[in-house]
């Protein structure tokens, strides 16, 4: 069991963590929109056209929300508790008893990112900088903590 200290000194990095994680996955995202747009403008023009455009702008959604569950879920559940931000920046996610969480917990984090990520991750951000112990709400619902790396 690790020892739980004050999360007060991570907000900061966590601010930057959701940033460079944001980054990880809407890069690749925007490559497949921008390439399947691009595809778009070498058809002849007409009434078909705009089928590959939305098909580009869902292939963007779907590598967003992939991308966001292997973050946000597979890789910290898989390389114990943290997503590659959080890696980058000395974090990692804990329970709220100092012990590292399991699937479920990553995937309630996950899921309530609908939430957290509302009006471009401020509510989120807030969240954070007016809690306690300076949670989100998917770590409140998840009962888990980002603190630093030992």
């Amino acid at each position: 069991m690790t020892r739980v200290s004050d999360p007060a000194g991570v907000v900061l990095r966590r601010y930057a963590q959701f940033a460079l994680d944001r980054l990880v996955t809407t890069v690749p995202a925007a490559v497949v929109l921008v390439l399947g747009l691009r595809w778009t403008l070498h058809l002849p023009r007409g009434e078909g056209r705009m089928t590959p455009a939305y098909l580009a702008m869902a292939g963007f959604l779907l590598v967003v929300l992939v991308g966001n569950w292997f973050v946000e879920v597979w890789v910290p559940h898989r390389w114990l508790g943290g997503t590659p931000g959080m890696r980058c920046l000395g974090l990692r996610v804990v329970t709220e008893r100092g012990e590292t969480p399991g699937l479920r917990a990553y995937l309630i984090r996950w899921a309530m990112m609908i939430v957290d990520g509302y009006l471009f991750g401020l509510v989120g951000a807030l969240a954070i900088a007016l809690s306690p112990r300076h949670q989100r709400f998917g770590d409140m619902v998840a009962r888990t903590l980002v603190v630093r790396r030992a």
